[in-house]
């Protein structure tokens, strides 16, 4: 497995744009998470949406949300992507609220589906997508904070191929200079 999560903050120390990654049962779960605004608050909201996910790694995604959307009704709320790659099924199952984004590259490019809403504030609908997962295909996972849609053609065979040199060069060339911003690359293979 490779991975690598990098952020900005917008007012230094807080950043309301957070990402993490767990192995739990054979299976790596990716989660990007957006504080609504930024700073303090924001940045509190995130983290109290990544621990919430990390004590319920064992529930199934709609649950997961449904729960974290009890659990930060009194923060300010939260986008929020989780994707879980399953090398033995060689899948990637993903659900998400809000405007996090999610995409894989591999042969085709697959932009993963977010539904309207807040973790936190209410959604109306979520649904999970399954798709496959090759050994080097890479999952990009980012905030708004990231200007869409990711163009990766102007980065070299290097980038691409190393996954901390691809999300240091993402935030640089594509953060919006007014916003916190965060990206998650991943890939199963070595």
């Amino acid at each position: 497995m490779q991975l690598a999560i990098h952020k900005h903050p917008l007012e230094e120390p807080h950043c309301g744009d957070q990402a993490e990654a767990w192995e739990h049962d054979g299976k790596t779960v990716l989660c990007m998470v957006d504080g609504l605004g930024h700073g303090r608050a924001a940045e509190h909201a995130a983290r109290a949406a990544l621990h919430f996910v990390v004590r319920h790694l064992h529930e199934p995604l709609p649950d997961i949300f449904a729960g974290c959307d009890i659990a930060l009704h009194n923060t300010r709320g939260v986008a929020m992507g989780i994707g879980v790659a399953d090398p033995a099924a060689g899948t990637l199952t993903y659900a998400g609220i809000g405007n996090t984004r999610a995409l894989v590259i591999g042969k085709e490019t697959t932009q993963l589906t977010n539904y309207y809403g807040i973790v936190g504030g209410g959604y109306r609908m979520l649904k999970t997508e399954t798709i496959p997962l090759a050994q080097d295909d890479l999952v990009i996972m980012c905030t708004d904070g990231i200007h869409q849609p990711l163009d990766l053609s102007a980065f070299d065979d290097i980038a691409r191929s190393d996954v901390t040199c691809l999300a240091e060069k993402i935030l640089r060339a594509a953060r919006r200079e007014m916003d916190d911003a965060a990206v998650l690359v991943f890939r199963l293979g070595e």
